[in-house]
Protein backbone atom coordinates (compact mmCIF):
# COMPACT_ATOMS: atom_id res chain seq x y z
CA UNK A 1 0.00 0.00 0.00
CA UNK A 2 1.88 3.68 -1.06
CA UNK A 3 1.91 6.74 0.92
CA UNK A 4 -1.26 9.08 1.42
CA UNK A 5 -0.59 12.51 2.71
CA UNK A 6 -1.53 16.48 2.04
CA UNK A 7 0.77 19.61 2.96
CA UNK A 8 1.28 23.11 2.25
CA UNK A 9 4.53 24.59 1.03
CA UNK A 10 4.67 28.52 1.89
CA UNK A 11 7.01 30.44 -0.09
CA UNK A 12 9.35 32.45 2.05
CA UNK A 13 11.44 34.91 -0.27
CA UNK A 14 12.92 36.62 2.41
CA UNK A 15 14.38 34.18 4.79
CA UNK A 16 12.64 35.09 7.60
CA UNK A 17 14.36 33.01 10.34
CA UNK A 18 12.08 30.18 12.52
CA UNK A 19 11.50 32.85 15.08
CA UNK A 20 10.54 35.98 12.87
CA UNK A 21 8.32 33.28 10.39
CA UNK A 22 6.61 32.26 13.47
CA UNK A 23 5.78 36.01 14.96
CA UNK A 24 5.06 36.64 11.84
CA UNK A 25 2.26 33.89 11.36
CA UNK A 26 0.92 34.06 15.17
CA UNK A 27 0.60 37.74 14.21
CA UNK A 28 -1.44 37.22 11.29
CA UNK A 29 -3.57 34.63 12.95
CA UNK A 30 -4.10 36.93 15.06
CA UNK A 31 -5.69 39.55 13.04
CA UNK A 32 -7.63 36.52 11.34
CA UNK A 33 -9.45 36.00 14.68
CA UNK A 34 -7.01 33.15 15.60
CA UNK A 35 -4.92 33.38 19.01
CA UNK A 36 -2.36 30.83 20.74
CA UNK A 37 -3.39 28.32 23.12
CA UNK A 38 -2.17 25.17 24.65
CA UNK A 39 -3.10 21.71 22.69
CA UNK A 40 -5.94 20.86 25.03
CA UNK A 41 -7.79 24.28 23.86
CA UNK A 42 -6.93 24.27 20.39
CA UNK A 43 -9.44 24.33 17.25
CA UNK A 44 -6.25 24.75 14.85
CA UNK A 45 -3.29 23.28 15.23
CA UNK A 46 -0.55 23.47 12.56
CA UNK A 47 2.99 21.40 12.39
CA UNK A 48 5.48 23.94 10.57
CA UNK A 49 8.60 22.57 9.34
CA UNK A 50 11.86 24.71 8.95
CA UNK A 51 15.29 23.64 6.68
CA UNK A 52 18.30 26.31 7.16
CA UNK A 53 18.72 29.19 4.08
CA UNK A 54 15.38 27.74 2.46
CA UNK A 55 12.97 29.74 0.50
CA UNK A 56 9.65 27.65 2.13
CA UNK A 57 8.04 26.30 5.05
CA UNK A 58 5.87 23.50 5.28
CA UNK A 59 3.22 23.77 7.08
CA UNK A 60 0.84 20.43 7.87
CA UNK A 61 -2.20 19.43 10.26
CA UNK A 62 -3.44 16.54 11.40
CA UNK A 63 -6.90 17.70 10.05
CA UNK A 64 -5.35 17.81 6.64
CA UNK A 65 -6.82 14.19 5.36
CA UNK A 66 -5.68 13.44 1.68
CA UNK A 67 -6.89 15.44 -0.36
CA UNK A 68 -9.33 17.12 1.43
CA UNK A 69 -11.52 20.65 0.54
CA UNK A 70 -10.62 22.17 3.63
CA UNK A 71 -6.81 21.36 3.48
CA UNK A 72 -6.99 23.44 -0.44
CA UNK A 73 -9.13 25.73 1.05
CA UNK A 74 -7.08 26.59 4.49
CA UNK A 75 -4.17 26.81 1.64
CA UNK A 76 -5.53 29.82 -0.21
CA UNK A 77 -6.61 31.39 2.85
CA UNK A 78 -2.74 31.10 4.31
CA UNK A 79 -1.79 32.29 0.59
CA UNK A 80 -3.32 35.70 1.17
CA UNK A 81 -2.74 36.21 5.20
CA UNK A 82 0.58 35.94 4.42
CA UNK A 83 0.84 37.60 0.96
CA UNK A 84 2.54 34.83 -0.62
CA UNK A 85 2.83 31.82 -2.81
CA UNK A 86 1.66 28.64 -1.42
CA UNK A 87 1.63 25.10 -2.85
CA UNK A 88 -0.59 22.46 -1.88
CA UNK A 89 0.58 19.25 -2.40
CA UNK A 90 -1.30 16.18 -2.06
CA UNK A 91 0.07 12.39 -3.02
CA UNK A 92 -2.38 9.63 -3.57
CA UNK A 93 -1.50 5.77 -2.63
CA UNK A 94 2.31 6.86 -4.15
CA UNK A 95 0.99 6.78 -7.57
CA UNK A 96 -0.08 10.58 -8.37
CA UNK A 97 0.93 14.18 -6.49
CA UNK A 98 -0.85 17.28 -7.07
CA UNK A 99 0.64 20.78 -6.73
CA UNK A 100 -1.88 23.41 -6.52
CA UNK A 101 -0.62 26.65 -6.72
CA UNK A 102 -2.29 29.50 -5.00
CA UNK A 103 -0.95 33.43 -5.04
CA UNK A 104 -1.59 36.15 -2.67
CA UNK A 105 -5.06 36.95 -3.48
CA UNK A 106 -5.41 33.22 -2.13
CA UNK A 107 -7.21 31.91 -5.43
CA UNK A 108 -5.27 28.95 -7.06
CA UNK A 109 -3.45 29.99 -10.36
CA UNK A 110 -2.70 26.29 -11.75
CA UNK A 111 -2.02 22.92 -10.81
CA UNK A 112 0.82 20.29 -11.85
CA UNK A 113 -0.04 16.50 -12.24
CA UNK A 114 2.58 14.03 -11.80
CA UNK A 115 3.02 10.65 -11.79
CA UNK A 116 0.28 7.92 -12.70
CA UNK A 117 -2.55 10.14 -12.72
CA UNK A 118 -5.07 8.45 -15.51
CA UNK A 119 -6.89 6.46 -12.74
CA UNK A 120 -7.64 9.59 -10.90
CA UNK A 121 -7.69 12.43 -13.54
CA UNK A 122 -8.53 10.90 -16.72
CA UNK A 123 -6.56 11.50 -19.77
CA UNK A 124 -7.68 14.88 -20.50
CA UNK A 125 -4.99 16.73 -17.68
CA UNK A 126 -3.70 20.17 -19.16
CA UNK A 127 -0.33 21.33 -19.00
CA UNK A 128 0.63 23.28 -16.35
CA UNK A 129 1.17 26.91 -17.14
CA UNK A 130 5.12 28.14 -17.58
CA UNK A 131 4.40 31.75 -16.11
CA UNK A 132 2.49 30.62 -13.13
CA UNK A 133 5.78 28.28 -12.18
CA UNK A 134 8.85 29.85 -14.11
CA UNK A 135 9.10 32.73 -10.87
CA UNK A 136 9.67 30.70 -8.18
CA UNK A 137 12.13 28.29 -9.76
CA UNK A 138 15.77 28.30 -8.32
CA UNK A 139 18.02 29.30 -11.29
CA UNK A 140 20.33 27.39 -12.27
CA UNK A 141 16.92 25.62 -13.33
CA UNK A 142 14.62 25.60 -16.36
CA UNK A 143 11.06 24.97 -17.22
CA UNK A 144 11.98 22.44 -19.55
CA UNK A 145 13.83 20.43 -16.92
CA UNK A 146 10.34 20.67 -15.00
CA UNK A 147 8.27 19.02 -17.58
CA UNK A 148 11.26 16.34 -17.49
CA UNK A 149 10.63 15.68 -14.05
CA UNK A 150 7.52 15.79 -14.35
CA UNK A 151 6.78 13.47 -17.11
CA UNK A 152 8.96 10.11 -15.77
CA UNK A 153 7.35 7.52 -14.48
CA UNK A 154 8.04 6.97 -11.04
CA UNK A 155 7.69 3.93 -8.88
CA UNK A 156 6.53 5.83 -6.36
CA UNK A 157 5.75 9.79 -6.95
CA UNK A 158 7.71 11.07 -3.71
CA UNK A 159 11.20 10.00 -5.96
CA UNK A 160 9.75 12.60 -8.43
CA UNK A 161 8.84 14.83 -5.48
CA UNK A 162 11.56 14.67 -4.18
CA UNK A 163 13.48 16.00 -7.58
CA UNK A 164 11.24 18.89 -8.28
CA UNK A 165 11.71 19.85 -4.81
CA UNK A 166 15.31 21.21 -6.08
CA UNK A 167 13.81 22.61 -8.96
CA UNK A 168 11.75 24.66 -6.92
CA UNK A 169 13.91 25.18 -3.78
CA UNK A 170 12.17 22.86 -0.99
CA UNK A 171 14.02 20.47 1.10
CA UNK A 172 14.11 17.59 -0.54
CA UNK A 173 12.90 16.22 3.60
CA UNK A 174 10.23 18.69 3.99
CA UNK A 175 8.26 17.87 0.58
CA UNK A 176 7.40 14.60 1.68
CA UNK A 177 6.98 15.77 5.44
CA UNK A 178 3.82 14.52 6.60
CA UNK A 179 2.02 15.24 10.36
CA UNK A 180 2.68 11.43 11.27
CA UNK A 181 6.83 12.56 10.87
CA UNK A 182 6.11 15.48 13.91
CA UNK A 183 7.96 14.50 16.96
CA UNK A 184 8.19 16.77 19.89
CA UNK A 185 11.95 17.06 20.51
CA UNK A 186 12.70 17.72 16.65
CA UNK A 187 14.16 21.18 16.64
CA UNK A 188 13.24 21.91 13.18
CA UNK A 189 9.97 21.28 13.85
CA UNK A 190 7.35 23.54 15.12
CA UNK A 191 3.45 23.08 16.47
CA UNK A 192 1.78 25.97 17.22
CA UNK A 193 -1.91 25.52 18.48
CA UNK A 194 -4.60 28.54 18.36
CA UNK A 195 -8.27 28.99 19.26
CA UNK A 196 -10.71 31.74 18.08
CA UNK A 197 -9.95 34.70 20.05
CA UNK A 198 -13.98 35.34 21.36
CA UNK A 199 -15.40 38.01 24.35
CA UNK A 200 -15.54 36.25 27.35
CA UNK A 201 -19.25 38.22 27.34
CA UNK A 202 -21.77 38.82 24.81
CA UNK A 203 -25.19 40.38 25.10
CA UNK A 204 -28.51 38.11 24.46
CA UNK A 205 -31.08 39.72 22.27
CA UNK A 206 -32.90 40.34 25.79
CA UNK A 207 -29.62 42.79 26.43
CA UNK A 208 -28.50 40.12 29.36
CA UNK A 209 -25.16 39.81 29.68
CA UNK A 210 -24.36 35.46 28.90
CA UNK A 211 -21.00 33.56 28.15
CA UNK A 212 -20.04 32.69 24.79
CA UNK A 213 -20.76 28.94 24.05
CA UNK A 214 -17.41 27.37 23.61
CA UNK A 215 -16.35 24.42 21.37
CA UNK A 216 -14.06 22.11 21.98
CA UNK A 217 -11.10 19.54 19.67
CA UNK A 218 -11.44 16.04 19.74
CA UNK A 219 -7.99 15.70 21.39
CA UNK A 220 -9.29 18.04 24.40
CA UNK A 221 -12.97 16.26 24.31
CA UNK A 222 -10.63 13.23 24.94
CA UNK A 223 -8.46 14.27 27.61
CA UNK A 224 -10.84 16.08 29.23
CA UNK A 225 -13.91 13.24 29.25
CA UNK A 226 -12.38 10.26 29.08
CA UNK A 227 -9.30 11.47 30.74
CA UNK A 228 -11.15 12.25 33.65
CA UNK A 229 -13.68 8.75 33.83
CA UNK A 230 -10.08 6.82 33.84
CA UNK A 231 -8.31 8.54 36.65
CA UNK A 232 -10.42 6.32 39.49
CA UNK A 233 -8.93 3.67 37.52
CA UNK A 234 -5.17 4.53 37.99
CA UNK A 235 -4.84 6.26 34.27
CA UNK A 236 -3.19 9.58 33.94
CA UNK A 237 -3.48 11.92 30.67
CA UNK A 238 0.08 12.78 29.53
CA UNK A 239 1.35 15.61 29.05
CA UNK A 240 2.40 16.20 25.40
CA UNK A 241 -0.05 17.17 21.67
CA UNK A 242 -0.93 13.53 21.52
CA UNK A 243 -3.89 12.22 23.00
CA UNK A 244 -2.49 9.28 25.55
CA UNK A 245 -3.73 7.93 28.53
CA UNK A 246 -1.75 5.75 30.47
CA UNK A 247 -1.52 3.34 33.76
CA UNK A 248 1.79 1.97 34.51
CA UNK A 249 1.94 -1.46 36.10
CA UNK A 250 4.61 -3.08 38.28
CA UNK A 251 6.93 -0.18 36.81
CA UNK A 252 7.19 -2.34 33.82
CA UNK A 253 3.61 -2.78 32.16
CA UNK A 254 1.82 0.10 30.51
CA UNK A 255 -1.91 -0.08 29.64
CA UNK A 256 -2.81 2.81 27.02
CA UNK A 257 -6.02 4.05 26.10
CA UNK A 258 -5.89 6.74 23.14
CA UNK A 259 -7.48 7.58 19.43
CA UNK A 260 -7.29 7.80 15.56
CA UNK A 261 -9.46 9.16 13.35
CA UNK A 262 -11.78 7.15 11.03
CA UNK A 263 -13.86 7.75 7.86
CA UNK A 264 -17.36 9.13 8.85
CA UNK A 265 -20.58 7.19 8.03
CA UNK A 266 -21.92 10.39 6.89
CA UNK A 267 -25.45 9.75 8.04
CA UNK A 268 -24.45 10.16 11.86
CA UNK A 269 -21.99 12.86 11.22
CA UNK A 270 -19.05 14.19 9.19
CA UNK A 271 -16.23 13.50 11.63
CA UNK A 272 -15.26 9.77 13.38
CA UNK A 273 -13.11 8.13 15.83
CA UNK A 274 -12.05 5.36 17.13
CA UNK A 275 -10.81 4.63 20.78
CA UNK A 276 -8.28 2.26 21.28
CA UNK A 277 -6.58 0.45 23.81
CA UNK A 278 -2.90 -1.20 23.64
CA UNK A 279 -0.33 -3.10 26.06
CA UNK A 280 3.44 -2.01 25.99
CA UNK A 281 6.18 -3.03 28.38
CA UNK A 282 9.70 -1.51 29.35
CA UNK A 283 11.19 -4.07 27.72
CA UNK A 284 10.82 -3.02 23.95
CA UNK A 285 13.26 -1.43 22.19
CA UNK A 286 11.75 2.26 22.87
CA UNK A 287 8.39 4.13 24.65
CA UNK A 288 7.45 6.49 21.87
CA UNK A 289 4.73 8.09 23.43
CA UNK A 290 5.88 11.19 21.20
CA UNK A 291 4.61 9.93 18.29
CA UNK A 292 1.35 10.10 16.80
CA UNK A 293 -1.08 6.75 17.22
CA UNK A 294 -1.22 6.38 13.93
CA UNK A 295 2.87 5.81 14.09
CA UNK A 296 2.10 3.46 16.83
CA UNK A 297 -0.50 2.16 15.34
CA UNK A 298 0.86 -1.82 15.83
CA UNK A 299 0.37 -1.46 19.60
CA UNK A 300 -2.99 -0.51 19.52
CA UNK A 301 -6.47 -2.81 19.03
CA UNK A 302 -9.73 -1.67 18.51
CA UNK A 303 -12.40 -1.42 21.28
CA UNK A 304 -14.24 -3.97 19.19
CA UNK A 305 -11.08 -6.24 19.63
CA UNK A 306 -11.23 -6.24 23.39
CA UNK A 307 -15.15 -7.14 23.26
CA UNK A 308 -14.53 -10.10 21.02
CA UNK A 309 -11.86 -11.31 23.33
CA UNK A 310 -14.01 -10.76 26.64
CA UNK A 311 -17.13 -12.59 25.15
CA UNK A 312 -18.18 -15.41 22.44
CA UNK A 313 -21.98 -14.03 22.13
CA UNK A 314 -21.00 -11.28 19.49
CA UNK A 315 -23.65 -8.51 19.00
CA UNK A 316 -23.12 -6.63 15.72
CA UNK A 317 -24.68 -3.47 16.68
CA UNK A 318 -22.44 -3.56 19.40
CA UNK A 319 -19.46 -4.18 17.52
CA UNK A 320 -20.03 -1.25 15.10
CA UNK A 321 -20.30 0.89 17.66
CA UNK A 322 -17.53 0.11 19.39
CA UNK A 323 -14.84 0.45 15.87
CA UNK A 324 -16.08 4.00 15.13
CA UNK A 325 -18.07 7.14 16.75
CA UNK A 326 -19.67 9.63 14.38
CA UNK A 327 -20.25 13.54 15.03
CA UNK A 328 -21.12 16.63 13.54
CA UNK A 329 -17.89 19.26 13.58
CA UNK A 330 -19.91 21.97 14.07
CA UNK A 331 -22.04 20.71 16.75
CA UNK A 332 -19.57 20.18 20.06
CA UNK A 333 -22.83 18.33 22.34
CA UNK A 334 -22.36 15.79 19.82
CA UNK A 335 -18.48 14.88 20.07
CA UNK A 336 -19.09 15.39 23.85
CA UNK A 337 -22.66 12.84 23.82
CA UNK A 338 -19.87 10.05 21.90
CA UNK A 339 -17.30 10.57 23.92
CA UNK A 340 -19.47 9.76 26.90
CA UNK A 341 -20.76 6.88 25.15
CA UNK A 342 -17.30 5.70 24.03
CA UNK A 343 -16.01 6.32 28.15
CA UNK A 344 -18.40 3.95 28.89
CA UNK A 345 -18.01 1.31 26.21
CA UNK A 346 -14.53 1.72 27.35
CA UNK A 347 -15.31 0.62 31.05
CA UNK A 348 -17.28 -2.01 30.35
CA UNK A 349 -15.34 -3.91 27.50
CA UNK A 350 -11.66 -2.53 27.54
CA UNK A 351 -10.51 -2.72 31.50
CA UNK A 352 -12.09 -5.93 32.20
CA UNK A 353 -9.43 -6.96 29.83
CA UNK A 354 -6.75 -4.71 30.55
CA UNK A 355 -6.95 -5.26 34.28
CA UNK A 356 -6.08 -8.95 33.68
CA UNK A 357 -2.73 -8.10 32.26
CA UNK A 358 -0.55 -7.61 35.32
CA UNK A 359 2.53 -9.56 34.73
CA UNK A 360 4.96 -10.30 32.45
CA UNK A 361 2.88 -13.84 31.64
CA UNK A 362 0.06 -12.55 31.11
CA UNK A 363 1.47 -9.65 28.95
CA UNK A 364 2.69 -12.34 26.83
CA UNK A 365 -0.40 -14.50 26.54
CA UNK A 366 -2.26 -11.00 25.57
CA UNK A 367 0.14 -9.84 22.75
CA UNK A 368 0.10 -13.84 21.38
CA UNK A 369 -3.68 -13.17 20.90
CA UNK A 370 -3.75 -10.01 19.35
CA UNK A 371 -0.71 -10.81 17.71
CA UNK A 372 1.53 -8.56 18.40
CA UNK A 373 5.32 -7.90 17.95
CA UNK A 374 6.06 -11.00 20.15
CA UNK A 375 4.21 -14.07 18.42
CA UNK A 376 6.55 -16.57 18.34
CA UNK A 377 6.85 -16.51 14.19
CA UNK A 378 9.36 -13.05 14.48
CA UNK A 379 10.36 -14.04 17.99
CA UNK A 380 12.34 -16.83 16.50
CA UNK A 381 14.01 -14.18 15.14
CA UNK A 382 15.36 -12.88 18.61
CA UNK A 383 18.30 -15.59 18.31
CA UNK A 384 19.63 -14.39 15.30
CA UNK A 385 20.39 -10.88 17.01
CA UNK A 386 17.36 -8.94 15.77
CA UNK A 387 17.20 -6.64 18.39
CA UNK A 388 14.44 -4.84 16.99
CA UNK A 389 11.66 -7.61 17.50
CA UNK A 390 9.51 -5.39 19.99
CA UNK A 391 8.44 -7.23 23.51
CA UNK A 392 10.30 -10.56 22.00
CA UNK A 393 11.95 -10.29 25.43
CA UNK A 394 9.09 -11.30 27.36
CA UNK A 395 9.73 -14.86 26.30
CA UNK A 396 13.20 -14.72 27.94
CA UNK A 397 11.54 -13.01 31.13
CA UNK A 398 8.72 -15.37 30.98
CA UNK A 399 7.84 -18.36 34.22
CA UNK A 400 6.73 -20.76 31.51
CA UNK A 401 9.83 -21.03 29.43
CA UNK A 402 9.25 -25.12 29.36
CA UNK A 403 6.32 -23.49 26.84
CA UNK A 404 8.63 -21.60 24.47
CA UNK A 405 11.33 -24.43 24.64
CA UNK A 406 11.10 -24.02 20.75
CA UNK A 407 11.69 -20.24 20.64
CA UNK A 408 13.91 -19.82 23.32
CA UNK A 409 16.46 -23.26 22.09
CA UNK A 410 19.26 -20.81 20.67
CA UNK A 411 19.40 -19.11 23.88
CA UNK A 412 19.92 -21.50 26.35
CA UNK A 413 22.46 -23.12 24.39
CA UNK A 414 24.36 -19.91 23.68
CA UNK A 415 26.40 -18.37 26.28
CA UNK A 416 26.89 -15.17 24.23
CA UNK A 417 23.49 -14.65 23.28
CA UNK A 418 22.39 -15.46 26.85
CA UNK A 419 24.85 -12.85 28.14
CA UNK A 420 23.52 -10.58 25.40
CA UNK A 421 20.27 -10.80 25.76
CA UNK A 422 20.63 -10.22 29.48
CA UNK A 423 22.00 -6.76 28.88
CA UNK A 424 19.95 -5.77 26.39
CA UNK A 425 16.98 -6.18 28.90
CA UNK A 426 18.61 -4.21 31.72
CA UNK A 427 19.61 -1.53 29.07
CA UNK A 428 16.17 -1.21 27.97
CA UNK A 429 14.38 -0.98 31.00
CA UNK A 430 16.83 1.98 32.46
CA UNK A 431 16.02 3.70 29.30
CA UNK A 432 12.33 2.74 28.82
CA UNK A 433 12.12 3.65 32.95
CA UNK A 434 13.72 7.33 32.22
CA UNK A 435 11.21 8.01 29.44
CA UNK A 436 8.50 7.07 31.85
CA UNK A 437 9.91 9.35 34.33
CA UNK A 438 9.56 12.47 32.12
CA UNK A 439 5.68 12.03 31.43
CA UNK A 440 5.29 11.75 35.25
CA UNK A 441 4.29 8.21 35.06
CA UNK A 442 7.48 7.05 37.37
CA UNK A 443 9.23 8.44 40.44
Amino acid sequence: MGVFFTSTQIYNPNLLDREKFIDSFCEEMKKNGYVTSNSDESEVSYILKFSDECKWVTLTSESYEQGNQFSRSDTGRIAKMLKTVCINTTVIDSDCATLDLYDKSGKKKDSLIMGRSDDYFGYDIPEPIESVWSPILEKEYSWSQLLDVRNVDYVFVEEGLSEISSIIGIAKNNIVFTAEDAKENDNSTVILDFKKARPAIIMSRAGKEMKMPKSITLNAAFKQIIGKALEPFGFKVIKGRHPYIVRVINNEILHIITFRTESPDYSEGDKAFAIMGGIATVYRKKITLDQSPIQNYIWFNYMSDFYEALTDERDANILGQLFRSCYYSDKPESLISAMNIGTENLIKYVLPVMDKINDIDSSLDYMRKFKKPCNSVKCTQICSYYPDEDEAFLYFLSDKKEEYSNILANFNNDNELHNWVICEIEKRKSENTEILKTYNLLN
